[in-house]
């Protein structure tokens, strides 16, 4: 547990929605390192999104991303969403930023940008596009 944080960027960012998928280890580290280091300095709470349904990948998932965060010692929430018909993985990310109360959206690239993150339905994009809070993006 940290003690209460002082910074100014920790009233900011109380509250950080990290969407996740089955992904290169090494990236999804990188994610969870991020996600950890918000949660450990500034005192974030972390609600890590995985969009499917519940399947044995859903527990592997939730087993890699426990066994890192739980020795930082971050709190966190894991959720899982229902792709809706008709729906969009960044759609629904945004729908879930509407519903609740996030500070910020932790989300990774696949490298594209530009106009060929629209050519390739680029999910990071859309969500930085359309969400209602802060975006961070990382490549």
């Amino acid at each position: 547990m940290v003690d209460e944080p002082y910074y100014e960027l920790a009233y900011k960012f109380r509250k950080i929605l990290v969407p996740v998928s089955p992904m290169n280890p090494a990236r999804l580290r990188e994610l969870l390192s991020v996600a950890s280091d918000f949660g450990e300095r500034y005192g974030a709470d972390i609600t890590f999104l995985y969009i499917g349904g519940e399947d044995q990948t859903v527990a592997q998932l939730k087993k890699s991303i426990d066994d890192y965060i739980s020795r930082k010692g971050v709190r966190y929430n894991f959720k899982v969403r229902k792709l809706g018909e008709g729906e969009t993985i960044a759609s629904e990310i945004v729908k879930e930023l509407s519903e609740n109360s996030y500070d910020m959206v932790l989300l990774l690239s696949r490298g594209y940008y530009g106009a060929s993150a629209l050519i390739y339905n680029s999910t990071s994009i859309a969500v930085a596009i359309a969400a209602n809070t802060s975006v961070l993006i990382l490549r």
